[in-house]
């Protein structure tokens, strides 16, 4: 058998202290005394140029086994002559998504090195400097919901925030219709105009010309253009949809999010799930200027999304696309197989489908987790019934936002996980969260 030799390059990673000093001279010094103590293999002191990519690149293993990013990664090492100019790297370094703008004295690249009239008067440092470049502003595209022309007659409601009406059977009253209470907060908030919680079907000339909201009788009242009116009921149905028997937390959250979402307009992004999602705290501020609303929930489960939170915290807010992050919590903690978690997936998607026909629905692949590698085959499972289920049903699209959360070996790094190896860190969802933006930009176009 040959024997293969292998060249390993060494990561550099450097500890800088705080204070008035030069960067570039503190390293240049510790160059300078690592060549001296290194006189056997080297002969005599020797002076280097170090260019240093400058963003989180590669790993190394600190002595409790984990492996963390390493800053400032080692580009190129040159050595050099004291009092010469420094040779400027043959090919500039490459970072996805990002312009490489030249090298600079300093890690904040203030002062930008010039190769043809400064030189060296030691060991020095150089630091990449990145930017996004030039790209145009994004504007969110205007939802224009389509409506439903009907000759039959003149205009026809068809239901109230998604949920259908019924007949009321009652004098002076056409409908019922059961809604929750982040539907109904709605409602009273806009008391004056709730037009935007209609759905009908009307004749091409005729219009909706006054809809209001009784709060006292619970009760909207219509009028079209046309001379006719309707009254219908609100039956208030959020307590059969409780989840409090399960966890108060679970109840306390789905409550809050009822009594703050008054506000939330139709047709905007709404973000789903479970801790992955709720976690992600800075949701509005990284989807911006894409509008969302994020009402995740930690611990839930598919079935509790598809069953009671669907209906409280998705429907009454009609959106026009709903991203979800949930089904870890099946396998980790209900014990569930990635099977009974697949089909639990594809119940969810055919509930939204079904009362929110016009949306699209993005599932995000349950990510790679570094402490949980034993359930990866059943995530996989579920993941797969997700993804299968997509390939037929073009109302969904999932997005593997996890694929950035890895290393070149396709294990999980943990330098994008909090210690429980379960949760995402800050830089985490910097990565995650622009995958899911990114495939929701590319679906409004």
């Amino acid at each position: 058998m040959k024997k293969r030799l292998m060249l390993l390059l060494p990561v550099v990673s450097l500890l800088f202290a705080c204070g008035e000093q030069n960067n570039n001279q503190l390293y240049a010094s510790s160059i300078k005394r690592a060549g001296n103590e290194e006189s056997e293999e080297y002969g005599d002191d020797r002076y280097y140029a170090l260019f240093m990519l400058n963003f989180p690149r590669s790993t190394s293993t600190s002595p409790n086994g984990y492996e963390e990013m390493v800053e400032n990664t080692l580009y190129q090492k040159v050595e050099i002559v004291p009092g010469q100019l420094i040779p400027r790297p043959e090919k500039d370094p490459e970072r996805n998504n990002y312009e490489f703008q030249g090298w600079f004295k300093e890690k904040a690249c203030t002062n930008e090195w010039d190769f043809e009239n400064d030189v060296a008067v030691g060991s020095t440092i150089l630091y990449a400097k990145w930017g996004t470049g030039e790209e145009e502003e994004y504007v969110e595209p205007e939802y224009i919901p389509e409506e439903r022309i009907i000759t039959d007659m003149d205009y026809r409601v068809t239901g109230i925030l998604n949920k259908s009406v019924y007949p009321a059977n009652e004098e002076g009253v056409n409908y019922k219709v059961d809604l929750t209470a982040g539907g109904i907060n709605r409602l009273i908030k806009h008391k004056e105009d709730v037009s935007f919680a209609v759905n009908y079907e009307r004749r091409i000339d005729v219009t909706l010309t006054k809809a209001t909201y009784d709060e006292e009788a619970m009760a909207i009242h219509l009028e079209v253009s046309s001379g006719k009116s309707f009254n219908i009921l609100i039956n208030d149905i959020t307590s059969s949809l409780s989840i409090a028997n399960v966890s108060t937390y679970y109840e306390q959250k789905a409550s809050k999010y009822e009594q703050n979402g008054a506000d939330i307009e139709n047709y905007h992004i709404a973000l789903g799930g479970s801790s992955s999602m709720e976690n992600w705290s800075t949701s509005t501020e990284d989807m911006a200027p894409i509008v969302s609303f994020n009402h995740g929930i930690g611990g839930t489960t598919v079935q509790q999304w598809t069953d009671k939170l669907f209906e409280r915290l998705i429907l009454p807010y009609s959106p026009k696309a709903v991203a979800y992050y949930v089904g870890v919590n099946n396998i980790i903690n209900s014990g569930e197989k990635g099977d009974e978690t697949g089909r639990a997936l594809i119940d969810l998607f055919n509930k939204t489908h079904e009362f929110l026909p016009n949306a699209k629905i993005f599932y995000v692949l349950i990510n790679k987790l570094p402490m949980y590698g034993s359930f990866q085959s059943e995530f996989d499972i579920a993941n797969n019934y997700a993804l299968e289920h997509a390939s037929t049903h073009e109302y969904l699209t999932c997005i593997d936002a996890g694929v950035g959360l890895l290393k070149e070996n396709g294990l999980p790094h943990f330098g994008y996980f909090c210690t429980d190896g379960l949760h995402m860190s800050k830089i985490g969802y910097v990565i995650w969260g622009a995958a899911v933006k990114k495939a929701i930009m590319d679906w409004l176009g």
